[in-house]
């Protein structure tokens, strides 16, 4: 894991700063989507997220892509994000009935027309980056998930249990706990090449890091 994630970061640290801009501009309205506005947010934002950083702009630019609907879907579904709202991945409950509603509410929430199941997991990252982890197709080959909001929660509880193995593993290593080692990880593994205000990421973005480099290139 931490070769690959190195691998990403070496390779990609220039444009971590749109992630990096993108979750900073969106700071404001991530404890109270009711707050979320069509234009300033989602079209200024989170659209030019996926177009420059995401590569998607074939398809966020397609004609008929209602991002008005997005905006009111996701106001409608902010009870659901705040029910995760300051949680971490490692924190959260699968075998929680309220846990696993939520995020199959805010998945469907954001799975409207022409944004299909890789921009859902962008988008609901920028929303929460502390608990969902971003996917391709590829990725969701890897670890044989369906591309909707049931495969999606599978594939979040394959990923904790995963990286709770790895982190014990780290642990015992270093005589320490679990969240010493994740914390070390999140602070360390990113480049340092943005300088200290953007050298620190979720464990969330960690995992999708190495997650990409292994099913887009040899480790």
């Amino acid at each position: 894991m931490v070769e690959g994630v190195r691998n990403f970061e070496d390779s990609f640290w220039f444009v971590e700063y749109l992630y990096f801009k993108a979750l900073e501009l969106l700071g404001d309205v991530r404890a109270d989507l009711g707050r979320l506005e069509t234009v300033e947010h989602v079209e200024e934002i989170i659209k030019m997220f996926l177009i420059h950083w995401g590569g998607m702009r074939r398809t966020v630019g397609r004609e008929g892509l209602d991002w008005e609907q997005l905006t009111r879907r996701l106001r409608e579904a902010k009870d659901a994000f705040r029910k995760l709202y300051g949680k971490s991945l490692l924190d959260i409950d699968f075998d929680d009935v309220e846990v696993r509603d939520a995020i199959m509410r805010t998945y469907e929430a954001v799975n409207i027309k022409y944004i299909g199941a890789t921009a859902t997991s962008k988008i609901l990252h920028l929303l929460n980056p502390e608990i969902y982890v971003m996917w391709d197709e590829r990725i969701r080959r890897k670890y044989r998930v369906r591309g909707n909001a049931k495969g999606y929660i599978d594939f979040l509880k394959q990923m904790k249990r995963e990286v709770e193995e790895a982190l014990k593993e780290g642990a015992r290593e270093k005589g320490c706990s679990v969240k010493e080692v994740a914390e070390e990880i999140c602070r360390e593994l990113p480049s340092k090449k943005l300088g200290k205000e953007y050298s620190k990421k979720t464990l969330a973005r960690i995992i999708d890091e190495y997650n990409w480099w292994s099913t887009h290139h040899e480790l």
